[in-house]
């Protein structure tokens, strides 16, 4: 296999050919070029992937293990682009990547080209992966650009539809709904679903305020009593929270009937379908009802305190991003969190979990979500939905943002999807007697808080 190598400003381009495989994949970046990188300080590493005919997962992992390496260390960002659907369908196969995707070396210039500027508009089409989408959109507002959302081709521009940015995190088996957390789960079910369930995922989705789980069991051919005795588990600690644990789908012809009733008893309520369960009197009073539980807060330890920057520094990035005004902010203090109901904000929970666990708070103005509005959607939100999409959106961008950040410095911290409130007045059944660690932003006259809360 060949390969050619060139420095242009701060990225250096490597355009291999031929079959790759682990043994051809070490001479991509070897240690020399590594040591390359360092002297010359570059900033981004591209591979052309337009000659490669063909490659396995040993040369994908093995090139990912050395990107991860370099993006930890030297704070280099990388990508491959051109690539053939062998090379998308072995990526769609890691958990944790490294490098950037590009379809294309026009896209791959606008993203890792300091000197080239796009003049053409520039559309993101038919992403379904809501992160990617919104961390796209994020790095072009980075990079200067306004992207729009499009479900077509049928425009006069630059069109993005299958590039990806890294996604440094760890897999969940669950998506968020409508504020409704979905688990999806196949096969027979036995004493393995506890290794297969991210039970810390659930419970800071429990913190965090999510108050119906929808537990799918469509393509579920049975269970026996080790699943059911996890689930009651579960069944306990949603209990503790007040929360709603919902299965749809189940055929309960391929299971015992005593084991229904004991989830019966535990406080699982079961339909056929969502329709069915979106329907009934439990939903109505699931959604309605403020009456939640919260276990008592962790103590605020330096450890935790140590987080902040992480934490702050990505959140008030993308702020100014989306609304192009410089922040001002106060200092940190430990206090107790402190939601004024009288005025028009939003908010947003997001848990976090893993080497230190606990949870952010956002809390926007009317006004701030406004602007915001206007990027992400192209004009001002009209409905209650879009709203909750907004803030949603918004909230993916800084969990995106935060998780490359964490990434860096080797602390392990998965993040759940953020749950909205766009009554804050259900944010305080979260936060009452709870103390957290409190920053008050100022944008122009806009309030901006931000908590971290354990």
């Amino acid at each position: 296999m060949g390969v050619i190598k060139n420095i242009i400003n701060n990225k250096m381009l490597i355009k291999p050919q031929g079959f790759l495989d682990a043994n051809m994949a070490s001479e991509l970046i070897t240690p020399l070029d590594i040591e390359k990188i360092r002297k010359r300080d570059i900033k981004y590493l591209s591979i052309d992937f337009s000659k490669i005919i063909s490659a396995n997962m040993n040369a994908i992992r093995f090139l990912n293990d050395i990107v991860e390496n370099l993006f930890k260390k030297e704070n280099v960002e990388s990508c491959i682009f051109s690539p053939n659907k062998n090379v998308y369908q072995i990526v769609s196969k890691l958990d944790n990547l490294y490098f950037n995707i590009f379809e294309n070396e026009h896209i791959e210039k606008i993203f890792f080209d300091d000197d080239y500027f796009e003049k053409k508009p520039i559309y993101i089409c038919c992403i379904q992966d809501e992160q990617n989408k919104n961390m796209l959109i994020y790095y072009l507002l980075k990079k200067g650009y306004t992207p729009k959302i499009i479900s077509d081709e049928a425009k006069d521009g630059v069109i993005i539809k299958n590039s990806l940015i890294l996604k440094v995190s760890n897999k969940v088996g669950a998506i968020v709904k409508n504020s409704i957390v979905y688990f999806f789960f196949d096969g027979f079910l036995d004493a393995n679903l506890a290794n297969m369930f991210d039970i810390e995922y659930f419970r800071r989705n429990l913190l965090i305020g999510f108050k119906v789980f929808i537990f799918d069991m469509n393509a579920v051919k049975g269970l026996n009593i080790h699943a059911v005795r996890f689930l009651k588990t579960l069944g306990v600690e949603a209990a503790e929270y007040g929360a709603l644990l919902v299965i749809i789908g189940l055929d309960k012809k391929s299971v015992q009937p005593q084991l229904i009733e004991d989830l019966v008893d535990m406080g699982y309520i079961f339909f056929a379908n969502e329709e069915e369960f979106f329907k009934s009197k439990e939903y109505e009073e699931a959604i309605n009802s403020s009456e939640i539980i919260y276990k008592k807060s962790k103590k605020i330890t330096k450890d935790f305190v140590r987080l902040l920057p992480y934490f702050v520094n990505s959140t008030i990035s993308t702020v100014e991003l989306m609304t192009g005004v410089e922040a001002k902010k106060d200092t940190p203090k430990i206090t107790d969190v402190s939601i004024d109901t009288t005025k028009n904000y939003v908010a947003s929970s997001i848990g976090f979990y893993g080497d230190m666990d606990g949870m952010m708070i956002l809390i926007l103005s009317e006004n701030l979500t406004k602007r915001i509005s206007k990027i992400l959607l192209g004009e001002e939100y009209k409905t209650k939905e879009e709203l909750n999409d907004l803030v949603s959106e918004f909230a993916n961008i800084i969990v995106g943002t935060v998780k490359r950040e964490i990434q860096k410095h080797d602390l392990k911290i998965n993040i759940t999807l953020p749950k909205v409130f766009d009554e804050i007045e259900n944010l305080k059944n979260i936060v009452v007697n709870r103390k957290g660690v409190e920053v008050k932003f100022y944008f122009e006259d806009e309030e901006f808080y931000f908590y971290l809360v354990r």
